[in-house]
Protein backbone atom coordinates (compact mmCIF):
# COMPACT_ATOMS: atom_id res chain seq x y z
CA UNK A 1 0.00 0.00 0.00
CA UNK A 2 1.13 3.42 -1.18
CA UNK A 3 1.62 6.54 1.84
CA UNK A 4 2.41 9.88 1.32
CA UNK A 5 5.73 10.75 2.03
CA UNK A 6 6.17 14.64 1.75
CA UNK A 7 4.00 17.69 0.32
CA UNK A 8 5.11 20.34 -1.19
CA UNK A 9 2.72 23.87 -2.18
CA UNK A 10 3.86 26.48 -3.80
CA UNK A 11 2.49 29.88 -4.49
CA UNK A 12 3.12 30.88 -7.62
CA UNK A 13 2.85 34.94 -8.82
CA UNK A 14 4.27 34.44 -11.81
CA UNK A 15 5.43 37.91 -14.34
CA UNK A 16 2.83 37.76 -16.94
CA UNK A 17 -0.03 39.80 -18.61
CA UNK A 18 -3.22 40.40 -16.64
CA UNK A 19 -6.67 40.55 -17.78
CA UNK A 20 -10.02 42.04 -16.87
CA UNK A 21 -13.06 40.35 -17.45
CA UNK A 22 -16.06 43.14 -17.63
CA UNK A 23 -15.36 46.48 -17.75
CA UNK A 24 -16.37 46.56 -13.97
CA UNK A 25 -13.18 45.03 -12.61
CA UNK A 26 -9.21 46.11 -12.40
CA UNK A 27 -7.26 43.56 -13.95
CA UNK A 28 -7.19 40.09 -12.17
CA UNK A 29 -3.84 38.55 -10.14
CA UNK A 30 -4.16 35.09 -10.68
CA UNK A 31 -1.93 33.35 -7.99
CA UNK A 32 -1.60 29.60 -9.02
CA UNK A 33 -1.14 27.63 -5.39
CA UNK A 34 0.90 24.25 -7.02
CA UNK A 35 0.92 21.11 -5.23
CA UNK A 36 2.83 18.38 -5.36
CA UNK A 37 2.45 15.02 -3.93
CA UNK A 38 5.22 12.33 -3.07
CA UNK A 39 4.67 8.33 -2.26
CA UNK A 40 7.03 6.40 -0.26
CA UNK A 41 8.24 5.00 -4.16
CA UNK A 42 9.23 8.61 -5.08
CA UNK A 43 6.16 8.75 -7.44
CA UNK A 44 4.99 12.32 -8.05
CA UNK A 45 1.38 13.66 -8.36
CA UNK A 46 0.40 17.14 -9.11
CA UNK A 47 -2.65 19.53 -9.61
CA UNK A 48 -2.97 23.13 -8.98
CA UNK A 49 -5.95 25.66 -8.11
CA UNK A 50 -6.16 29.32 -9.23
CA UNK A 51 -7.36 32.09 -7.12
CA UNK A 52 -8.16 35.83 -8.39
CA UNK A 53 -7.22 38.80 -6.65
CA UNK A 54 -7.45 42.66 -7.09
CA UNK A 55 -4.03 44.58 -6.13
CA UNK A 56 -2.34 42.24 -4.85
CA UNK A 57 -1.44 38.00 -4.93
CA UNK A 58 -3.54 35.88 -3.06
CA UNK A 59 -1.77 33.89 -0.53
CA UNK A 60 -4.93 32.74 1.60
CA UNK A 61 -4.88 29.11 -0.53
CA UNK A 62 -1.16 28.48 1.12
CA UNK A 63 -1.73 29.15 4.20
CA UNK A 64 -5.26 27.34 4.54
CA UNK A 65 -2.71 24.21 3.32
CA UNK A 66 -0.01 25.19 5.75
CA UNK A 67 -2.28 23.58 8.77
CA UNK A 68 -4.14 20.53 6.12
CA UNK A 69 -0.67 18.70 4.67
CA UNK A 70 0.83 17.75 7.85
CA UNK A 71 -1.61 15.73 8.77
CA UNK A 72 -2.08 13.74 5.28
CA UNK A 73 1.83 12.61 5.37
CA UNK A 74 2.02 8.90 6.01
CA UNK A 75 -1.82 8.07 4.32
CA UNK A 76 -2.57 6.01 1.43
CA UNK A 77 -3.44 8.74 -1.91
CA UNK A 78 -5.19 5.68 -3.48
CA UNK A 79 -8.14 6.10 -0.75
CA UNK A 80 -9.47 9.02 -2.21
CA UNK A 81 -12.69 8.82 0.11
CA UNK A 82 -11.11 9.21 3.27
CA UNK A 83 -8.81 11.77 2.13
CA UNK A 84 -11.75 13.69 1.03
CA UNK A 85 -13.59 13.09 4.37
CA UNK A 86 -10.43 14.31 6.33
CA UNK A 87 -10.11 17.37 3.69
CA UNK A 88 -13.86 18.47 4.35
CA UNK A 89 -14.09 17.74 8.28
CA UNK A 90 -16.63 15.38 7.48
CA UNK A 91 -18.67 18.37 5.62
CA UNK A 92 -18.13 21.10 8.60
CA UNK A 93 -14.67 22.22 7.11
CA UNK A 94 -14.80 26.10 6.67
CA UNK A 95 -12.59 26.46 4.07
CA UNK A 96 -13.58 26.22 0.20
CA UNK A 97 -13.51 23.05 -1.33
CA UNK A 98 -11.56 24.65 -4.09
CA UNK A 99 -8.11 24.48 -1.31
CA UNK A 100 -8.70 21.06 -0.91
CA UNK A 101 -9.11 20.16 -4.30
CA UNK A 102 -5.44 20.55 -5.16
CA UNK A 103 -4.95 17.78 -2.73
CA UNK A 104 -7.89 15.16 -4.14
CA UNK A 105 -6.33 16.00 -7.85
CA UNK A 106 -2.60 15.09 -6.94
CA UNK A 107 -3.67 11.91 -5.49
CA UNK A 108 -5.68 10.99 -8.37
CA UNK A 109 -2.87 12.29 -11.07
CA UNK A 110 -0.86 9.98 -8.10
CA UNK A 111 -2.83 7.44 -8.86
CA UNK A 112 -2.77 7.28 -12.58
CA UNK A 113 0.98 7.79 -12.88
CA UNK A 114 1.83 4.74 -10.80
CA UNK A 115 -0.58 2.82 -13.02
CA UNK A 116 1.22 4.06 -16.21
CA UNK A 117 -2.05 5.44 -17.64
CA UNK A 118 -3.42 8.52 -18.75
CA UNK A 119 -5.92 10.28 -16.33
CA UNK A 120 -9.23 10.12 -18.37
CA UNK A 121 -9.12 6.10 -18.57
CA UNK A 122 -7.55 5.73 -14.79
CA UNK A 123 -10.75 7.61 -14.32
CA UNK A 124 -13.38 5.22 -16.02
CA UNK A 125 -12.90 6.92 -19.66
CA UNK A 126 -12.88 4.12 -22.36
CA UNK A 127 -9.70 6.15 -23.82
CA UNK A 128 -11.77 6.52 -27.23
CA UNK A 129 -11.80 10.45 -26.91
CA UNK A 130 -8.63 12.54 -26.67
CA UNK A 131 -8.98 15.42 -27.65
CA UNK A 132 -12.34 17.92 -27.93
CA UNK A 133 -13.56 21.37 -30.12
CA UNK A 134 -12.08 24.13 -28.23
CA UNK A 135 -13.26 27.54 -27.81
CA UNK A 136 -11.09 30.64 -27.05
CA UNK A 137 -12.06 32.32 -24.35
CA UNK A 138 -11.43 36.13 -24.73
CA UNK A 139 -11.33 38.94 -22.20
CA UNK A 140 -12.56 41.99 -22.33
CA UNK A 141 -11.18 44.76 -24.91
CA UNK A 142 -11.13 48.36 -24.83
CA UNK A 143 -13.60 48.52 -27.69
CA UNK A 144 -15.45 46.49 -30.73
CA UNK A 145 -12.86 46.81 -32.92
CA UNK A 146 -10.36 45.52 -30.63
CA UNK A 147 -12.59 42.63 -30.46
CA UNK A 148 -12.83 42.07 -33.98
CA UNK A 149 -9.11 42.36 -34.81
CA UNK A 150 -8.58 39.72 -31.40
CA UNK A 151 -11.09 37.10 -33.09
CA UNK A 152 -9.52 37.11 -36.32
CA UNK A 153 -6.57 36.21 -35.26
CA UNK A 154 -7.67 33.04 -33.20
CA UNK A 155 -10.13 32.46 -35.75
CA UNK A 156 -6.31 32.26 -37.92
CA UNK A 157 -4.86 29.92 -35.40
CA UNK A 158 -7.46 27.24 -35.60
CA UNK A 159 -10.36 28.49 -33.47
CA UNK A 160 -14.13 27.40 -34.56
CA UNK A 161 -15.68 28.66 -31.93
CA UNK A 162 -15.52 32.23 -29.64
CA UNK A 163 -16.35 33.15 -26.10
CA UNK A 164 -16.37 37.09 -25.54
CA UNK A 165 -16.38 38.62 -22.14
CA UNK A 166 -17.70 41.70 -22.88
CA UNK A 167 -18.12 44.83 -20.60
CA UNK A 168 -21.33 43.84 -18.70
CA UNK A 169 -23.05 47.10 -19.80
CA UNK A 170 -25.87 45.16 -21.90
CA UNK A 171 -27.00 47.35 -24.99
CA UNK A 172 -23.66 47.82 -25.65
CA UNK A 173 -22.22 44.07 -25.16
CA UNK A 174 -25.45 43.06 -27.54
CA UNK A 175 -24.15 45.40 -30.01
CA UNK A 176 -21.00 43.79 -29.80
CA UNK A 177 -22.66 40.43 -30.26
CA UNK A 178 -24.56 41.66 -33.26
CA UNK A 179 -21.06 42.87 -34.71
CA UNK A 180 -19.41 39.75 -34.05
CA UNK A 181 -21.60 37.99 -36.09
CA UNK A 182 -21.94 39.89 -38.95
CA UNK A 183 -18.07 39.40 -39.57
CA UNK A 184 -17.89 35.76 -38.54
CA UNK A 185 -21.11 34.43 -40.18
CA UNK A 186 -20.31 30.68 -39.39
CA UNK A 187 -18.22 31.10 -36.05
CA UNK A 188 -19.58 29.34 -32.89
CA UNK A 189 -20.24 32.43 -30.67
CA UNK A 190 -20.54 32.18 -26.55
CA UNK A 191 -20.99 35.17 -24.33
CA UNK A 192 -19.83 35.18 -20.50
CA UNK A 193 -21.35 38.09 -18.86
CA UNK A 194 -19.81 37.36 -15.33
CA UNK A 195 -23.15 37.82 -13.73
CA UNK A 196 -23.33 41.77 -14.13
CA UNK A 197 -26.84 42.34 -15.62
CA UNK A 198 -30.21 42.76 -13.25
CA UNK A 199 -33.51 40.55 -14.83
CA UNK A 200 -34.10 43.40 -17.73
CA UNK A 201 -30.38 43.38 -18.83
CA UNK A 202 -30.53 39.39 -18.72
CA UNK A 203 -33.28 39.66 -20.96
CA UNK A 204 -31.95 41.98 -23.41
CA UNK A 205 -28.65 40.25 -24.15
CA UNK A 206 -30.32 36.91 -24.56
CA UNK A 207 -32.55 38.35 -26.89
CA UNK A 208 -29.33 39.29 -29.14
CA UNK A 209 -28.07 35.76 -28.28
CA UNK A 210 -30.99 34.11 -29.72
CA UNK A 211 -30.60 36.52 -32.98
CA UNK A 212 -26.84 35.83 -33.62
CA UNK A 213 -27.57 31.87 -32.88
CA UNK A 214 -25.28 31.56 -29.79
CA UNK A 215 -24.19 28.40 -29.16
CA UNK A 216 -24.82 29.60 -24.90
CA UNK A 217 -25.13 32.98 -23.11
CA UNK A 218 -23.39 31.46 -19.42
CA UNK A 219 -23.82 33.79 -16.12
CA UNK A 220 -26.11 36.68 -17.08
CA UNK A 221 -27.38 36.86 -13.49
CA UNK A 222 -25.47 35.41 -9.94
CA UNK A 223 -25.23 31.76 -9.65
CA UNK A 224 -27.08 31.63 -6.78
CA UNK A 225 -30.23 33.77 -8.55
CA UNK A 226 -32.19 30.20 -9.56
CA UNK A 227 -35.32 31.17 -9.89
CA UNK A 228 -34.12 34.89 -12.47
CA UNK A 229 -32.76 31.43 -14.12
CA UNK A 230 -35.56 30.19 -14.38
CA UNK A 231 -37.35 32.94 -15.26
CA UNK A 232 -34.81 34.00 -18.07
CA UNK A 233 -35.12 30.61 -19.71
CA UNK A 234 -39.05 30.25 -19.77
CA UNK A 235 -38.81 34.06 -21.04
CA UNK A 236 -36.23 33.57 -23.95
CA UNK A 237 -35.92 30.20 -24.92
CA UNK A 238 -34.49 30.02 -27.98
CA UNK A 239 -30.68 30.41 -26.61
CA UNK A 240 -29.25 27.85 -23.90
CA UNK A 241 -28.38 29.37 -20.42
CA UNK A 242 -25.26 28.49 -18.45
CA UNK A 243 -24.36 29.89 -15.12
CA UNK A 244 -21.20 30.90 -14.19
CA UNK A 245 -20.37 27.60 -12.64
CA UNK A 246 -18.64 29.20 -9.47
CA UNK A 247 -20.48 28.53 -6.41
CA UNK A 248 -22.47 24.94 -6.32
CA UNK A 249 -20.16 22.71 -6.15
CA UNK A 250 -22.08 19.99 -3.61
CA UNK A 251 -23.81 17.42 -5.19
CA UNK A 252 -26.75 16.98 -3.16
CA UNK A 253 -27.61 21.02 -3.50
CA UNK A 254 -27.15 20.67 -7.25
CA UNK A 255 -29.61 17.37 -7.56
CA UNK A 256 -31.87 20.08 -5.77
CA UNK A 257 -31.47 22.84 -8.13
CA UNK A 258 -32.15 20.59 -11.23
CA UNK A 259 -35.21 18.93 -9.93
CA UNK A 260 -36.66 22.02 -11.80
CA UNK A 261 -33.64 23.02 -13.97
CA UNK A 262 -32.46 26.53 -14.00
CA UNK A 263 -30.11 26.08 -16.12
CA UNK A 264 -29.47 24.25 -19.93
CA UNK A 265 -26.46 22.67 -18.70
CA UNK A 266 -24.19 22.06 -15.66
CA UNK A 267 -21.39 24.11 -15.66
CA UNK A 268 -18.05 24.23 -13.03
CA UNK A 269 -14.82 23.56 -12.54
CA UNK A 270 -13.04 20.33 -11.04
CA UNK A 271 -10.50 22.24 -9.13
CA UNK A 272 -13.23 24.78 -7.44
CA UNK A 273 -15.42 21.69 -6.44
CA UNK A 274 -12.88 19.53 -4.15
CA UNK A 275 -10.94 17.93 -7.30
CA UNK A 276 -12.39 14.79 -9.12
CA UNK A 277 -14.13 12.58 -6.17
CA UNK A 278 -16.81 14.84 -5.84
CA UNK A 279 -16.63 15.74 -9.51
CA UNK A 280 -17.76 11.70 -10.05
CA UNK A 281 -20.96 12.60 -7.80
CA UNK A 282 -21.82 15.88 -9.71
CA UNK A 283 -21.48 14.29 -13.25
CA UNK A 284 -24.09 10.97 -12.07
CA UNK A 285 -26.18 14.07 -10.99
CA UNK A 286 -26.23 15.35 -14.59
CA UNK A 287 -26.15 12.49 -16.20
CA UNK A 288 -29.94 11.67 -14.01
CA UNK A 289 -30.90 14.62 -15.06
CA UNK A 290 -29.99 13.95 -18.78
CA UNK A 291 -27.47 17.11 -18.57
CA UNK A 292 -24.64 18.02 -20.29
CA UNK A 293 -21.47 19.44 -17.92
CA UNK A 294 -19.91 21.94 -20.15
CA UNK A 295 -16.16 22.21 -17.79
CA UNK A 296 -14.48 25.24 -17.37
CA UNK A 297 -10.61 24.80 -18.09
CA UNK A 298 -10.43 28.66 -17.98
CA UNK A 299 -6.59 28.72 -16.14
CA UNK A 300 -3.43 27.51 -15.62
CA UNK A 301 -2.29 24.12 -17.96
CA UNK A 302 -2.24 21.96 -15.06
CA UNK A 303 -6.25 22.88 -14.47
CA UNK A 304 -7.19 23.14 -17.89
CA UNK A 305 -5.37 19.60 -17.97
CA UNK A 306 -7.12 18.45 -15.08
CA UNK A 307 -10.88 19.42 -16.71
CA UNK A 308 -9.96 17.94 -20.38
CA UNK A 309 -8.77 14.51 -18.70
CA UNK A 310 -12.86 14.47 -16.84
CA UNK A 311 -14.63 15.87 -20.26
CA UNK A 312 -12.83 13.26 -21.59
CA UNK A 313 -13.63 10.66 -19.01
CA UNK A 314 -16.99 11.29 -18.47
CA UNK A 315 -18.37 12.35 -21.95
CA UNK A 316 -20.71 15.12 -21.01
CA UNK A 317 -19.00 18.08 -22.16
CA UNK A 318 -19.06 19.13 -25.79
CA UNK A 319 -16.09 22.09 -26.03
CA UNK A 320 -12.96 23.05 -24.28
CA UNK A 321 -12.19 26.28 -22.81
CA UNK A 322 -8.97 27.45 -23.81
CA UNK A 323 -7.67 30.71 -22.05
CA UNK A 324 -6.16 33.33 -24.72
CA UNK A 325 -3.85 34.47 -25.21
CA UNK A 326 -2.88 31.17 -23.76
CA UNK A 327 0.79 32.23 -22.63
CA UNK A 328 0.31 33.62 -19.38
CA UNK A 329 -1.53 30.70 -18.05
CA UNK A 330 1.48 28.23 -18.89
CA UNK A 331 4.26 29.62 -16.78
CA UNK A 332 6.36 26.94 -15.36
CA UNK A 333 5.28 23.78 -17.65
CA UNK A 334 7.37 21.98 -20.52
CA UNK A 335 4.50 21.23 -22.84
CA UNK A 336 1.61 23.21 -22.08
CA UNK A 337 -1.98 22.43 -23.73
CA UNK A 338 -2.76 24.40 -27.23
CA UNK A 339 -5.88 24.47 -29.75
CA UNK A 340 -4.14 23.19 -33.39
CA UNK A 341 -5.64 24.33 -36.67
CA UNK A 342 -8.05 22.17 -36.50
CA UNK A 343 -9.94 23.36 -33.84
CA UNK A 344 -8.94 20.50 -31.01
CA UNK A 345 -7.30 20.52 -27.80
CA UNK A 346 -6.00 17.43 -26.62
CA UNK A 347 -4.54 15.70 -23.98
CA UNK A 348 -1.08 13.96 -23.65
CA UNK A 349 -0.60 9.74 -23.93
CA UNK A 350 1.65 10.28 -21.05
CA UNK A 351 0.50 8.48 -17.31
CA UNK A 352 -1.90 11.14 -14.94
CA UNK A 353 -2.11 14.39 -16.23
CA UNK A 354 0.62 14.39 -18.69
CA UNK A 355 1.70 17.42 -17.64
CA UNK A 356 5.63 18.10 -16.59
CA UNK A 357 6.70 21.41 -15.22
CA UNK A 358 9.95 23.57 -15.09
CA UNK A 359 11.31 23.50 -11.32
CA UNK A 360 13.85 26.34 -12.51
CA UNK A 361 10.51 28.47 -13.52
CA UNK A 362 8.57 27.00 -10.76
CA UNK A 363 11.40 28.64 -8.48
CA UNK A 364 11.42 32.17 -10.12
CA UNK A 365 7.84 32.42 -9.97
CA UNK A 366 7.65 31.20 -6.38
CA UNK A 367 5.95 33.84 -3.85
CA UNK A 368 6.04 31.36 -0.79
CA UNK A 369 6.15 27.53 0.54
CA UNK A 370 4.61 25.25 2.78
CA UNK A 371 6.14 21.34 2.81
CA UNK A 372 5.36 18.54 5.24
CA UNK A 373 6.81 15.50 5.45
CA UNK A 374 10.44 14.04 4.34
CA UNK A 375 10.89 17.29 2.02
CA UNK A 376 9.95 19.68 5.30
Amino acid sequence: MPRIASIDVRALAPDVERFRYTSFQDEVYTTTTLVQITDDGGAVGLDAYDSDSYGDWDRSPLETLRTIVPRLVGADPDDHDAISTLLSEDGTSPFAPAVRSTIDMACWDLAARRAEQPLHTWLGGDGAMTSLPAYASVPTFDDTDAYLDAIEGYVAQGFTAIKVHAWGVPSRDANLLRAVRARFGSLILMHDAEGRYDAEGAALVARACADVGARWFEAPLPDFDLDGYRRLRANVPDVPILAAGDVIWDPRLLADALRDPPWDAVRFDVSFVGGFTPTRELMSVAERAGMDVELISYGHTVIQAANLHAALAFGRTSFFEQAVPPEPFEHGVLEPIRTGLDGFAGVSARPGLGIDVDPAAIEDATLGIVRAGEEG
